[in-house]
Formats: structure tokens, C-alpha cells, sequence
């Protein structure tokens, strides 16, 4: 029994060899053609993922505005530091900060955090053809009076808030949201 198991395999080894020496090896574009794919597909799969994150966040009320630049009623943008400059908006409690690296301030970081109640919130969906975004307005009461703010969110997470008192004044923010998990705003010394 074990001569004949031992033959074949004998007979059967150089068949084996051979069917694999028969296929050919992908050549050089059809690997790039695969592998150009296979980015497309991994590319698709993040954008999908954070689309969901982000339609996840704004319904939730659930997400902070790292601001890349700050600026006011003349438009004029200044880069700024996004751990001392955000919105933070967490269900029914909103953080506005605004800060500076020098640390001087009443906050402790340059600038001035108010702490506040979430009034109202209302979300509305855009599709178009570019894609999704989503206005958001809320109504912030503080301390220091009562703010609206409008932030305009893209499904990619670049963001544009804009916050108005109820004086005359106004600030821009612009960035990205994030998931609070994720944040890496630093509070300061909220105003009393």
C-alpha cells in the first residue's frame, strides 16, 4: 500500500509542478489596475465612514468645532490655534472659546469660555450634487447674554460657524467637527 501512495505521489508531484508553472504572474498593468482599485475602494470606504460619523454628530448634538481661523464682521480670517479656539456642543450644554497661546485673559488662555444651555437646535439636510451638508442653528443662553449660531457643516467635516450676540457683534469660526471623544480642545476658566 505504501509503494503504491509512494508512486502517486511520484506521478503526481511533477503534474502539481507543472499546472503552477503554467500560470502566469499578473503583469505590470494589471497589478497597477488592481491596486489603483483597491485605493479607490479603501478611499470610498473612509469617505463613507466619516459621512457617517458627521450625520451621526450633528443629529446626536454631539460634536466640537476645532477652529483653524477666527475672524470678524470685516471678513479679515487669522490663523489660530484649534485646541484654544472651538464650539463645543454636547445635547443640551454649549461651550463658545475663544484664545490666544500668550495665556492671558480671563479664561487663563488668552481669550474669554462662556458656558451655556442649548435653547433650541434646529438641523436641516442639503443634498445636492456635490453632495450632502447640513446647516445647523442653535440658540446658546450664557451668562453673558444669549447667542445664535449657525454653523454650515460639509460631508467631509470643514465647517463654518457663525456667531452672533445679542449686540452687534460677530465672530467666524472655520475648521472641522469632531466626535467630543476625539477632541483635542484644552477649556479654559469659564466666565462666572
Amino acid at each position: 500500500m505504501k509503494k503504491i501512495v509512494f508512486i502517486l505521489v511520484m506521478f503526481a508531484l511533477p503534474l502539481l509542478l507543472y499546472a503552477q508553472s503554467e500560470q502566469k504572474a499578473p503583469d505590470k498593468k494589471t497589478e497597477n489596475e488592481l491596486r489603483k482599485e483597491k485605493r479607490k475602494a479603501d478611499k470610498k470606504a473612509v469617505e463613507d465612514s466619516i459621512k457617517q460619523v458627521i450625520k451621526y454628530m450633528v443629529e446626536n448634538h454631539s460634536f466640537v468645532l476645532e477652529a483653524d481661523y477666527v475672524a470678524g464682521r470685516s471678513g479679515e480670517r487669522i490663523p489660530v490655534n484649534s485646541t484654544l479656539n472651538f464650539i463645543k456642543v454636547d445635547s443640551a450644554n454649549a461651550v463658545i472659546q475663544l484664545g490666544s497661546n500668550n495665556g492671558v485673559g480671563s479664561n487663563g488662555v488668552g481669550g474669554i469660555t462662556v458656558d451655556g444651555t442649548v435653547s433650541r437646535y434646529e438641523l436641516s439636510k442639503n443634498e445636492n450634487k456635490k453632495g450632502i451638508s447640513y446647516s445647523i442653528t442653535l440658540f446658546v443662553n450664557t451668562n453673558l447674554g444669549t447667542y445664535d449660531i449657525v454653523f454650515w457643516v460639509s460631508e467631509n467635516a470643514n465647517t463654518y460657524a457663525t456667531i452672533r450676540a445679542t449686540t452687534s457683534g460677530q465672530l467666524n469660526y472655520s475648521g472641522k467637527i469632531v466626535p467630543l471623544g476625539m477632541s483635542t480642545t484644552y477649556k479654559g476658566h469659564a466666565y462666572p
